[in-house]
């Protein structure tokens, strides 16, 4: 199709009396189209317009298409064309119009399309705003496959930006990563635009947004404000959104990372480069714009103080506390007792009351713990040799029955000592010097039939009647008179005469 400027070169020609032949010679057009163009005489060419079979059913494709909708208000255009072949059919018309042909149809005419709307360019002073957003990623870290977090803030007029990673983003980690990034920049921007996140919000959302008390009190220390955008309102923030696709195809291309510690001092090194990198929109770089804006930050406070959370834990047996799976090591003296968990960024301290009873560097989730060998396994061990130590003072029947027992049970020979310490304090010695003989006697170093042995004695001594006794010695026995608590019974009524046939036993 011909433009407008050649139509009306070809008008112009044509009106000062040149032939056709040389006017598509001239122009380089073929003579047919300056016939055309000639005969039309018009110097806006004609849009071609695509002819329908559903022109005619522009009305009822309307209505259907307002009726098929279901509970959350979409159009189900497959319905839509059901429903007009059904119409159709019951007039005596035929429809060979397809689903796709259909939603061609309907966007040509706007039917069920939204109105596009340009996007709102957000100039903001210097100091007056920055944007902080998350984004998941999965990296390997040592050729492991490990699911971060990566944190950014960027501010909205210099665009300077900020990052780090972490395993996962939470309160506590939001007001980490704005604490180091206020003092990378120097102060912080009077508002902060985020995503209507719980992190930060405590209820609402937008502008009905209500921040937590504890974020109330972090926004006081740096003297900036939060604003969460509306809903489906992400553009709001699309200066911190950008960055994420650089961050993908320049910073987390060809690299590699031994730890998390590792990638986060790349990323350190990385925006030292991104912030020097000139900006085609802004023609200039952000370190360039920074200049001007850094005067105008909220300056950062007299003491800025470390972040940290509070836990409560009780020392388990193994005389650890135990804080986003991991166990941190304490005295073997507070096993059981509650004390006082104190997490910064990259440390665990262990207090008792205002006194420090540990101290430990972080360890991330899936990193081996590193215990020593002090606190609770030694207190362990001394507790055993006491209990192995009265066992052995039982007498050479038992010390040789304990060695045999160490021998056969190996590891497990530190359960049958507190098994038999428990017997110990519950029979008596000489009761349990007996079976233990038995038990070494016949080889057993299962310590649970040492008490059936045991009480199988006892019972033989203190509680069974003598078998071979008669029976009229029960009877006159003192013990037999004492419990009898009834007269003898008359079994006389019950005798059988030599008529009671029936009764007798055959």
């Amino acid at each position: 199709m011909l433009d407008k400027v050649t139509r009306t070169a070809i008008l112009t020609l044509g009106q000062k009396g040149c032939k056709i032949r040389e006017i598509a010679r001239a122009l380089k057009v073929s003579r047919n189209s300056v016939k055309t163009v000639l005969r039309e005489g018009a110097a806006e060419p004609g849009g071609a317009e695509r002819a329908s079979q559903l022109d005619e059913h522009l009305e009822e494709i309307r209505e259907l298409h307002a009726k098929c909708r279901d509970q959350k208000g979409r159009t189900n255009m497959l319905r839509v064309l059901e429903e007009l072949k059904k119409k159709l059919e019951s007039e005596g018309k035929a429809l060979t119009a397809s689903y796709s042909t259909l939603t061609w149809f309907c966007r040509e005419q706007g039917i069920g399309v939204r109105p596009k709307v340009a996007a709102a360019r957000i100039v903001t002073e210097p100091g007056e705003e920055m944007q902080h957003d998350t984004s998941p990623y999965t990296l390997a870290l040592g050729g492991h496959k490990t699911k971060l977090q990566c944190a950014t803030v960027v501010l909205g007029y210099s665009r300077m930006i900020y990052m780090q990673f972490y395993p996962r983003f939470q309160r506590f980690h939001m007001k980490i990563f704005l604490t180091e990034a206020f003092q990378y920049f120097g102060g912080a921007c009077r508002r902060c635009v985020i995503d209507n996140t719980s992190i930060a919000i405590a209820c609402g959302s937008g502008s009905r947004a209500q921040m937590a008390p504890e974020v109330e009190a972090f926004e006081e220390r740096f003297g900036f404000r939060f604003l969460a955008h509306e809903i489906m309102h992400s553009d709001r923030k699309g200066k911190v959104e950008r960055p994420y696709d650089f961050i993908e195809r320049n910073f987390l291309v060809g690299r590699k990372f031994a730890d998390l510690a590792d990638l986060n001092s790349q990323a350190l090194e990385w925006i030292e480069y991104a912030n020097r990198r000139r900006k085609r929109e802004l023609k200039a770089s952000p370190v360039e714009l920074f200049a001007a804006e850094k005067a105008l930050l909220s300056g950062l406070p007299l003491h800025v103080p470390e972040v940290y959370r509070i836990w409560q834990r009780t020392v388990d047996a193994y005389g650890c506390v135990c804080v986003d799976e991991q166990k941190y090591p304490v005295a073997a003296d507070f096993i059981g007792k509650t004390v006082i968990v104190r997490e910064t960024k990259d440390r665990i301290v262990v207090l008792d009351g205002h006194r420090e009873i540990a101290d430990h560097k972080k360890r991330l989730p899936g990193e081996a713990p590193v215990l020593p060998s002090v606190h609770a396994p030694r207190r362990q061990k001394t507790a055993q040799l006491a209990e192995e130590e009265k066992l052995k003072a039982m007498g050479a029947g038992v010390r040789a029955y304990l060695a045999a027992l160490k021998k056969e049970r190996g590891a497990r020979y530190i359960w049958s000592v507190r098994k038999l310490h428990r017997l110990l304090c519950q029979y008596k010695a000489e009761d349990l010097t007996a079976a233990v003989a038995k038990a070494a006697e016949h080889r057993l170093f299962d310590v649970a039939r040492i008490e059936t042995i045991l009480l199988q004695d006892i019972a033989a001594r203190d509680y069974y009647l003598p078998l071979e006794a008669a029976a009229e010695d029960y009877e006159k026995s003192p013990q037999y008179q004492a419990g009898a608590a009834t007269a003898e019974p008359d079994l006389n009524t019950y005798a059988l005469t030599e008529n009671d046939d029936d009764r007798r036993d055959p």
